[in-house]
């Protein structure tokens, strides 16, 4: 008998603990890749669609008792049914193992985004059979059964959370596998070092046989040692992508730059006065520059002469944020000398910004440039048009500045700067070797060499924790 449509809240029963209290992987040992899975994989909230997707040996099987189907349900084509017992309509793709994102027979299903509808069907799932997906545990199918190394996998996780175009493309250049792929090919590399001196220690009684000799496993090493601090050096910590953007306002004294911070942070954070100096101590607040951008403002001590002491600490305090600023807005007025941005470093990057239009002319600005912006901080024209130059200057600026760069999360950096010690060891003790063609000390030098190639396959995910892994994919959302 069909159920009625009243019904659904009651039969949608509040999800497995695990899941609302979002629990980890941490027994990822002993999960059984030959259950099928089941979670909504579209976001909580309000939309026109929504989606649950199967995975595993019976996806298909499933499918079949969940809905009525208008014709064969065909591979990585969208075919079109009928939920049973409610009628619903919905649309259903096949995606055969191991070409799908998993590896394993994947089903989705699309139908309409109702809570209680999404929470219908994947409870029905759950009693023909399937399993309440663990938080991340898509993915890590798809890492299991080697569609992924774990960077990518970190990449996938970091894509999800990012709530700036910084973080976004860090998480896209982490996904693309570039680290992973080093890892391996340093992994590969160390591998063949070490067999060589494993095999010096199995015929380390026979004088005439010599796999490798001290000076030229020191100097492949040193390669090695080179190569990672390399990338160290490329490479910027997550940190710097995951600190709001930092926008400073510089200017002469009295042209208006507190009153521009009130404006745009739209409350009297800073104390406005026509008396030149009112502003000494550094004043950073959040504020949401476009929907998606939030920055933070900084409004600093203006540049000027130095009369005391107390000035003195407030212009150094003033050039250190300069220093760290990732955006200058240069304020002026129409009074203000061209010259006075000089002393800003060329590569600073900066927007001029013209205040107190309401006052002058526009025409009567003496700083030349063609980008200047004109606004008025107390009439509060302009101050969109800012907005805007300030928005399209920082994404520009974050997908350009670091286009090729690799940002390495903590677990990343730590494995690496754990190689470069272990390979500093075995070469500390190579540098003391006093014959040419035999190694001493050799099973401290493998075993040096042995954690150096462990740290470096932990950070792919060979050989890597079951611990470590389960706090990668916990921090997934349920779905993915």
């Amino acid at each position: 008998m069909r159920e009625s449509h009243s019904n659904l809240n009651s039969n949608a029963s509040a999800r497995s603990h695990h899941a609302s209290t979002g629990c980890s992987l941490n027994d990822i040992g002993k999960l059984n890749r030959s259950e099928t899975i089941v979670a909504v994989s579209s976001a909580p909230g309000q939309s026109a669609r929504g989606l649950v997707r199967l995975s595993g040996n019976d996806a298909v099987k499933i499918a079949l008792k969940l809905c009525d189907f208008d014709s064969e349900l065909k591979e990585r084509t969208i075919c079109v049914g009928k939920l049973k017992d409610l009628g619903f309509a919905c649309a259903v793709t096949f995606l055969p193992g191991p070409g799908s994102y998993t590896g394993d027979d994947t089903i989705e299903v699309q139908l309409p985004s109702h809570p209680a509808l999404l929470e219908f069907i994947m409870q029905r799932s759950i009693g023909l059979g399937a399993r309440l997906a663990e938080p991340g545990e898509f993915t890590f199918r798809a890492f299991a059964c080697g569609k992924l190394d774990l960077t990518q996998a970190e990449g996938i996780a970091a894509t999800i959370s990012a709530a700036s175009d910084g973080q976004l493309h860090a998480a896209e250049m982490l996904k693309n596998g570039k680290l992973g792929s080093f890892a391996f090919e340093i992994v590969n590399h160390l591998s063949i070092q070490l067999a060589l001196v494993e095999a010096g220690i199995d015929f380390v009684d026979q004088e005439d046989v010599i796999p490798i000799k001290p000076n030229q496993l020191e100097s492949n090493l040193n390669k090695i040692w080179h190569q990672l601090q390399e990338l160290l050096k490329a490479s910027r910590s997550w940190g710097a992508v995951e600190s709001m953007p930092r926008v400073v306002l510089v200017g002469e004294p009295s042209v208006g730059k507190s009153t521009l911070f009130n404006a745009m942070l739209g409350k009297p954070r800073a104390v406005i006065s026509a008396m030149p100096g009112t502003t000494r101590d550094i004043l950073a607040e959040p504020t949401m520059i476009h929907s998606s951008l939030e920055v933070m403002l900084i409004d600093i001590a203006g540049l000027d002469h130095v009369d005391s002491s107390i000035d003195e600490h407030a212009q150094e305090a003033a050039q250190q944020a300069i220093d760290g600023a990732d955006l200058v807005l240069c304020v002026s007025d129409p009074s203000c000398k061209q010259s006075f941005f000089d002393h800003i470093a060329p590569r600073t990057p900066k927007l001029y910004v013209q205040n107190k239009s309401d006052l002058f002319e526009t025409s009567r600005h003496t700083i030349n440039n063609d980008q200047m912006i004109q606004i008025s901080a107390l009439e509060h024209t302009g101050l969109e048009h800012l907005r805007k130059k300030i928005t399209a200057h920082l994404r520009n600026r974050a997908t350009s500045a670091h286009a090729e760069q690799l940002t390495l999360q903590p677990r990343h950096e730590a494995a690496i700067r754990s190689t470069i010690a272990c390979l500093q060891e075995a070469i500390d003790l190579l540098e003391n070797q006093i014959n040419e063609s035999r190694i001493f000390d050799i099973e401290l030098i493998a075993s040096a060499m042995r954690e150096a190639l462990d740290e470096m396959a932990a950070l792919g995910g060979e050989m890597t924790p079951d611990d470590v892994i389960g706090h990668v994919f916990s921090s997934f959302c349920v779905g993915k």
